[in-house]
């Protein structure tokens, strides 16, 4: 089963603000004011930024396989066996994670930490992991799902 990863306004923003804000340093080293290096420059981190992003918004899902859940974010995968999961619980820590909404779920491991995601249909998400890992504690208020 697959879930897709949510995505936020202020995601979009992001994506909108680098464009934005790049964009006219493009134009300004390329025609008015000639630079070739500055040019170069912001053009690299525009496409570089709006990639990540983009991969991001378009390649973003929880799957739920036979052996443990494949988080896809963008570029990054991420397999976390079920036998791995301990606790599960909603938070709204800004933290770096594989998530691009605040609305997010903290998924903490035995060995490889915690491990933030957001997804679209969270008690869909809840329900199937509770049955592939009924021994898992599941701490999230029920206005949360």
């Amino acid at each position: 089963m697959r879930l897709k990863g949510k995505v936020s306004a202020w995601f979009y923003g992001i994506m909108v603000f680098v464009a934005v804000l790049e964009v006219p340093l493009v134009i300004v080293s390329t025609w008015i004011e000639p630079n070739l290096f500055g040019a170069a420059l912001s053009l690299l981190v525009l496409i570089l930024v709006e990639s990540l992003c983009l991969s991001i918004a378009f390649r973003n899902y929880v799957e739920f396989q036979a052996e443990g859940l494949l988080i896809v974010f963008g570029f990054m995968k991420k397999n976390i066996p079920y036998n791995e999961i301990i606790r599960i619980s909603a938070t709204k820590e800004p933290w770096s994670s594989l998530a691009a909404s605040m609305d997010r779920i903290k998924i903490r491991t035995k060995t490889k930490g915690d491990l933030m995601i957001a997804v679209v249909e969270k008690k869909r998400f809840l329900d199937e992991m509770q049955n592939r890992k009924p021994d898992a504690v599941i701490d999230l208020p029920q206005n949360e799902v």
